[in-house]
């Protein structure tokens, strides 16, 4: 996953000029990842076809644990007649903070790029 991310950042900030590459560019990058290299050949060559019924079932044989993803969660739907059919099962929640210098992933820990900061630091917006 690092040389993924790494191509994904390095690309994102020649292309914008930016300095820091917001969550929904990773966000677009990785659905669009997982939909070219998980689903899409699923379709085709288990499948037969492009069509929507077979990238369905394309979709609900994907598999990924949890870490799989750039973003850090894995990718399983709920199946059919579930109460959450077409949702993914291993999608998660992230806490994220503001210490200053960037906003950073701080929960949960299988996924943090940081550790929290408590208290925050004196001159920050959100500080004490």
């Amino acid at each position: 996953m690092g040389d993924l991310i790494n191509a994904m950042v390095t690309r994102y900030k020649a292309k914008t000029g930016a300095t820091d590459v917001p969550p929904h560019c990773s966000m677009g990058f990785n659905q669009t990842w997982v939909l070219l290299n998980n689903v899409l050949p699923v379709a085709k060559e288990k499948y037969g076809s492009f069509e929507p019924e077979a990238i369905r079932k394309a979709a609900l044989d994907v598999d990924i644990p949890a870490g799989g993803t750039i973003q850090g969660y894995g990718v399983k739907f709920f199946p059919p007649g579930t109460p959450l059919s077409g949702q993914n099962e291993r999608s998660t929640p992230v806490v994220m903070q503001n210490a200053g210098e960037h906003i950073s992933v701080v929960w949960p820990t299988n996924i943090r790029t940081q550790d929290p900061v408590f208290p925050l630091p004196k001159g920050s917006t959100y500080g004490t």
